[in-house]
């Protein structure tokens, strides 16, 4: 069965050119974006700490772009010596960032602003912040702004994924899956809280989704899905698994659609092949291209384990709602309604988690949770769009019925309920295609816990030094790899525990770890 001919669950496709999200008001739907973007770059940039790390000269890329029309870093050598030379790559006398230069691009606003409010006679300017090596706050609101636009965009994709009717129902719903999104995924505790690729990546990604979705409903969105396609590569190359899986998908079940998706991808392309030749005389950068110790070892099953269970690193502990994600995939199989775009979707988190797994240090270094996941939130996200659709009541594929039947059903309801009031019995209520209210009632409920864990563990990473200290405190984990399974110390009770033990204010400095250090005490 083709794309064209497939109903999403609850809900037949719309007629080619139709909108669904228009039957919501546009008004309400465009003040829930606005309240959303605000909301949560509030909070992110309100939350006090993160890592600087890989992303330790991303700003002072976006700096040499403003003043200097140059990704090149050579004004600021003498700061190297201090923070020693990682993330530069050498090109003849020149240095270069080692690390994609297409992130930085998001804080050349910040930039712009921060020379701004400079010249007003407020703060020390850009380049006085580069020198100071103390730019984490530049970092962290140009991601929070990022990651914020990124929720907006996954409110918009679930208005577009969900069948909860009424429309405005629907855009409740809508937008509670984006603010779990924000508060209780990696989207908070890692994205947000430094300059590295994730953020930049998820927001690609999530308008490419947005995109396909568009166009799958016969509006205009094939040629914007594969310009996002083509900057999420540029942002991060990890991202070519979703290019390819996602253009085979194009290419197998629209290929009339193809030379479009490729038309959008190619203009970013172009423009990082046309910046590395100036920059590292070569047309993608060496970390583009040397792939950066991936390889499949005899290391690869504890990977794979550890990405998914590991007491400080597993996906599934730090944000159980993922599996959210399997359950929306069974029911679009169990309704047949699984077709190549769902298939497609998801094949690529399974893809990733081999690739992140064959990474020599596939516990990403000094970070919180499971940082090489964010990158699949928006896919892991729309993937669990219709086991939201399930605990919202929705009917799945082949039970909507017109308003005559529902109208039927009522009367029905009605002959019963007077049937029960003259003494009959009553069979166990049921909920959608046969299931007992009281199961669904018990999964909500499971959801419901899922979710303050995921909560209780992510508010730990965005505000609790303690939290990111575990990585250094009181062994390194890059050294000590095996404290990743330490179930008497799990990273994702460090911070509440210390806490407990005795709060302090390093606890809640607002500053990034590497450079304020860690708090001292134990953890008894």
């Amino acid at each position: 069965m083709n794309d064209a001919g497939i109903a999403q669950v609850g809900s037949r496709r719309p007629e080619a050119g139709a909108d669904p999200v228009e039957r919501v008001s546009r008004r309400r739907t465009w003040i829930t974006a606005v309240m959303l973007l605000f909301a949560v770059f509030a909070v992110d940039e309100a939350s006090p700490l993160g890592m600087t790390a890989d992303s330790m000269r991303a700003v002072a890329v976006a700096v040499s772009m403003v003043h200097f029309h140059s990704i090149g870093l050579d004004y600021f050598r003498s700061i190297f010596p201090r923070t020693h030379y990682y993330g530069l790559t050498p090109v003849g006398h020149h240095v270069y960032p080692l690390f994609p230069w297409a992130d930085s691009l998001f804080a050349v606003p910040w930039v712009f602003a921060y020379d701004v409010l400079h010249k007003l006679g407020i703060g020390e300017g850009s380049i006085a912040m580069v020198n100071s090596t103390h730019d984490w706050p530049l970092q962290v609101v140009s991601m929070s702004a990022v990651v914020a636009a990124t929720t907006v965009v996954v409110y918009f994709v679930a208005m577009r994924g969900l069948t909860v009717m009424p429309p405005g129902r629907r855009s409740r719903w809508a937008t509670g899956v984006a603010l779990v999104f924000a508060f209780a995924t990696p989207a908070w505790s890692t994205a947000s809280r430094s300059l590295w690729q994730h953020g930049p990546s998820i927001l690609c990604l999530s308008i490419a989704l947005l995109c396909a979705l568009r166009a799958r409903d016969g509006l205009p969105g094939w040629t914007g899905m594969g310009l996002a396609l083509g900057f999420s590569y540029m942002m991060r190359p990890t991202d070519a698994l979703v290019v390819a899986i996602l253009g085979l998908w194009v290419l197998l079940a629209h290929p009339r659609q193809a030379l479009r998706v490729v038309a959008g991808g190619a203009v970013p392309i172009a423009i990082l092949v046309a910046v590395d030749l100036v920059a590292y005389r070569q047309v993608l950068t060496p970390y583009f291209t040397e792939g950066q110790g991936f390889a499949v070892t005899r290391t690869m099953a504890t990977a794979l384990a550890g990405n998914l269970i590991s007491p400080s690193r597993g996906l599934l502990l730090f944000c159980p709602l993922v599996l959210m994600s399997a359950a929306g995939i069974a029911l679009r199989r169990r309704q047949r309604a699984l077709d190549g775009f769902w298939i497609a979707l998801a094949a690529i988190p399974v893809a990733h988690w081999i690739v992140i797994s064959a990474f020599k240090h596939w516990w990403a270094g000094d970070t919180y949770g499971p940082r090489l996941f964010t990158d699949m939130l928006p896919i892991l996200t729309l993937l669990a769009l219709p086991a939201v659709d399930w605990l919202a009541g929705v009917a799945t594929v082949g039970e909507r019925k017109g308003a005559r039947g529902a109208r039927a059903a009522h009367g029905a309801r009605a002959a019963h309920g007077a049937h029960v009031a003259r003494g009959g019995g009553s069979p166990t209520r049921s909920g959608p295609k046969g299931r007992p209210t009281r199961g669904r009632t018990v999964v909500a409920a499971l959801v419901g816990l899922a979710l303050v864990w995921s909560l209780f563990v992510e508010v730990q990473g965005a505000t609790l030094r303690s939290a990111w200290c575990w990585n250094n405190e009181p062994t390194d984990v890059d050294t000590h790899p095996s404290k990743l399974w330490a179930w008497s110390d799990p990273q994702f009770l460090r911070g509440i525990r210390q806490v407990i033990a005795g709060p302090s204010y390093h606890e809640l400095a607002r500053d990034s770890v590497d450079l304020y250090g860690c708090p001292t005490e134990p953890v008894g």
